[in-house]
């Protein structure tokens, strides 16, 4: 118990010194969040152009159709594609689902439907032998009126958040620095998806909601410990809440990416690994936009250089030009 309490002093005093070389010099850092966002605009930009749509929709929004089959000899999804190609449907996706005790091909369809006997009649006169373990159908009417529904619902979200954020803070500087550095996480996650090629379906739209909520705890715990505590100096208080703040990303990039090696393992790519990735991505990015980003603002205003909009426009502009 005395070693682990050691080692943990240990660590926590080694930090504390590097944490005071960059406190010294916080503001140019400043430019390291800003990159980010604009390094994720600017992918999800060329996906726009390349694909016309910002993020891949999945079956959720678009409708169609998915099929998973147990298979007895050995494929790549390549193959399968080809296959499907061969017969007509360019759009058929392929994907290898591995678990302990099977492998499985899932296949996914864009509208219009692929039916079973279609897909079996591909995949046996490819000389495979399958069977069919499930089978699920969405209309693209349904789909259209989910994808409507649920940005409506992201949107209320984000509203809502700011709204709250505003009434909490009543100023609009901290404000500003809680909804930029939000928004940079759901950017840059988006940015991953696209990157990575995670579909938006109901579930990767769930975790880009988790990600306002585990935004948000960071950056209320920044803004409050820097702007309504008065105990120790503003050096003290973003130190402590600093420390809170990356144990608790810590712990859940730790957790999701147990999840995420966890579920590849057992089903492979599925639903819920991509919700790991996406929530693994956005916490990752949450710590230099909160601590890099937010921080830098907030210290500027508690140290009496920011109390207006404008002012804090001057300000943010002054430091990222390049010196």
């Amino acid at each position: 118990m005395f070693k682990r309490f050691l080692a943990t002093s240990i660590i926590t005093v080694s930090l504390e010194k590097y944490f005071d070389r960059i406190y010294r010099n916080m503001e140019d850092y400043f430019i390291i969040p800003v990159l980010m966002v604009v390094l994720a605009l600017t992918v999800l930009g060329g996906n726009y152009i390349l694909t016309g749509q910002v993020l891949t929709l999945g079956l959720d929004f678009t409708g169609g159709t998915e099929m998973q089959f147990s298979i007895d000899e050995e494929f790549s999804t390549q193959e399968i594609e080809s296959a499907f190609a061969n017969a007509g449907r360019e759009d058929v996706e392929a994907l290898e689902q591995v678990t302990t005790d099977e492998t499985y091909l899932l296949l996914r369809a864009p509208p219009p439907e692929l039916t079973e006997g279609e897909a079996v009649e591909v995949l046996e006169d490819e000389g495979f032998g399958v069977e069919l373990q499930s089978l699920s159908t969405i209309d693209a009417t349904v789909s259209e009126e989910f994808f409507r529904q649920a940005i409506l619902a992201f949107g209320i979200a984000f509203i809502i958040m700011s709204t709250v954020v505003f009434i909490a803070f009543r100023d609009i500087v901290p404000s500003f620095a809680v909804i930029f550095a939000i928004a940079g996480d759901i950017t840059f996650a988006m940015a991953g998806m696209a990157l990575l090629d995670i579909p938006l379906t109901l579930g990767s739209l769930a975790a880009l909601l988790m990600l306002i909520g585990y935004s948000v705890d960071t950056d209320i715990v920044l803004s409050t410990r820097v702007l309504k505590q008065r105990r120790g100096s503003l050096r003290d208080r973003v130190w402590s809440a600093t420390k809170t703040g990356l144990t608790m990303s810590s712990g859940g990039i730790a957790g999701f990416t147990l999840l995420y090696a966890v579920s590849w393992m057992i089903a492979g790519p599925s639903e819920l690994s991509n919700i790991a990735a996406v929530m693994v991505i956005g916490l990752l990015a949450d710590m230099p936009l909160t601590w890099l980003g937010n921080a830098v603002v907030l210290k500027k205003y508690a140290d009496g250089d920011m109390e207006t909009a404008s002012e804090a426009a001057s300000e943010l502009g002054g430091m990222l030009t390049w010196r």
